[in-house]
């Protein structure tokens, strides 16, 4: 009841809307069946939905609309099998102990840091390649960490600075690798942790998210780690199940089960008090551009809610409901986010209002992809995508929406695109809230063709002949004087040598 009272007030009192038009109908001469007029929208940021009206002799839909989209495409050369290649043998040619052996040596982590990706297989094998301009990985090498296997659970690995970690509930261990070759360092004083938790590390600390047991964080120097003890987060940690977190500049949002979503400054080290989202029940966050996403997950489907942090507090703009998808992890692009869930994965549109957005984009597209682990942003167009068995590169890259008109019969047509949109030219850039209603005219001229395409045709091939003859003539004309020329210089000649003989 909290969630649809917020979600209400949002779009009774906090949305605001700003009207743009054409100062003058823009005037576009067309002709039929041969030219096409095309524009993209990128000046009104992403299009929520549109509707096209004619008014003309002729009631024919010459235009065709084209809403922004997302493409994601895994680059083929890319695609490497780390792992094994059991999932191209057929399963009933395999042993028992093959088919366990195939499922338990799969990749469980990953970090990247200056180019350098870095995987962690079950194993504790370490895979290591670089990445350069391009769709392909360098300089490939793979390493066997010296860990306790037994018994571990929850294995990470991190990265920082030139330094790499390997974790889980019993050891901590730090590594470099140089010149192809692994260099390993045990943190002696590294405490057994108890149940599920989540790692990161910022700025030489290293923070741990662990469900009721709180958050701990420990200072990194070298090879020893000291406990940081802060009162304001002991305080704060009495009654929490923090499950989740996400970074944005030097806020970390720590989400509670219990309650919600707190912040806290990594700079400071100090709990912002004046900043709590008060959704229960979620299991995940994330954060880009003061854009929040979270996540509650239930048996059959998840539930997504949206909104915008705004100084000390946030608006939630769009609740979303993903049937039969179980999301496990969340990948912001710009203007989407792809929520990964396996084997179903959506490609999902931000900043859309359900009251005013094209039902056809509000659920987003789906696509199949199995075994996803996570992904990782390489460069403005190109991510890697890492699945339980391998490695791969995708491009992206963020399309406007886009129109096309063109037109089969000769008339003159006044059309009025209306459509609602996220931007504008006379928005009011500071308040992102405000949303643009926009009317664009065109009045289209549209003049029928001369020929039809038989007299087309004729009148090419009369043409072709036209200039062959012209050709032709010239060559006979220039043959002609070129041919009188010889015959007088002949007769130039023998005149000089008759008079050379008179002498």
């Amino acid at each position: 009841m909290f969630i649809l009272t917020q979600f209400l007030f949002v779009f009774s009192y906090e949305i605001t809307w700003t009207n743009y038009s054409f100062a003058f109908p823009q005037f576009i001469p067309l002709i039929a069946d041969k030219t096409v007029f095309s524009r993209t929208f990128e000046e009104f940021g992403q299009i929520l939905n549109i509707s096209i009206e004619y008014n003309g002799d002729n009631q024919e839909q010459i235009c065709k609309f084209d809403y922004q989209s997302m493409e994601f495409e895994r680059q083929p050369e890319s695609l490497i099998a780390l792992v094994s290649d059991m999932q191209q043998i057929d399963i009933d040619v395999l042993k028992t102990e093959e088919i366990q052996q195939g499922f338990s040596d799969e990749l469980i982590s990953y970090a990247i840091q200056n180019w350098s990706v870095i995987l962690l297989q079950k194993n504790g094998t370490i895979h290591h390649m670089y990445y350069n301009i391009g769709t392909n990985f360098t300089n490939y090498t793979s390493h066997k960490l010296q860990i306790i296997i037994d018994a571990n659970t929850n294995q990470q690995i991190l990265a920082d600075k030139d330094n790499y970690y390997y974790v889980d509930n019993q050891q901590l261990i730090r590594f470099k690798i140089k010149d192809g070759i692994l260099e390993q360092f045990k943190i002696p004083n590294w405490n057994k942790v108890n149940g599920h938790f989540k790692m990161f590390i910022k700025q030489s600390y290293l923070y741990i998210i662990n469900g009721i047991y709180g958050i701990c964080i420990y200072e990194l120097h070298n090879n020893v780690i000291i406990q940081v003890n802060k009162l304001n987060i002991e305080e704060f940690q009495k009654d929490k199940n923090l499950i989740d977190y996400a970074i944005e500049n030097d806020w970390l949002y720590l989400l509670d089960y219990q309650s919600g979503v707190y912040r806290f400054n990594i700079t400071t080290m100090q709990l912002d008090q004046k900043f709590f989202i008060d959704y229960k029940g979620c299991r995940m966050i994330s954060i880009k551009n003061n854009q929040l996403i979270l996540i509650q997950q239930n048996l059959m489907h998840s539930e997504v809610y949206e909104g915008i942090i705004i100084d000390n507090d946030w608006i939630m703009i769009r609740k979303y409901m993903a049937v039969k998808q179980n999301i496990k992890n969340i990948q912001q692009f710009n203007n989407f986010a792809l929520l990964i869930s396996n084997p179903i994965n959506n490609m999902y549109q931000k900043n859309l209002l359900d009251n005013f957005s094209d039902p056809n984009i509000s659920k987003g597209t789906n696509f199949y992809q199995m075994e996803f682990l996570g992904m990782n942003e390489l460069n403005e167009n190109y991510i890697v995508g890492i699945y339980k068995y391998g490695v791969a590169i995708y491009f992206t890259q963020e399309r406007p929406a886009k129109i096309f008109c063109q037109a089969k019969l000769s008339q003159q047509n006044r059309v009025t695109i209306r459509l609602n949109s996220t931007n504008c030219l006379n928005k009011n850039q500071s308040d992102v809230l405000n949303y643009c209603q926009s009317r664009l005219d065109y009045v289209f001229d549209i003049h029928g063709v001369l020929m039809s395409p038989y007299q087309e045709d004729l009148y090419i091939y009369l043409c072709i002949i036209a200039f062959s003859i012209v050709i032709g003539l010239f060559l006979a004309i220039f043959f002609v004087i070129r041919r009188y020329q010889l015959k007088k210089e002949k007769i130039d000649h023998l005149r000089k040598s008759r008079r050379s003989f008179s002498y």
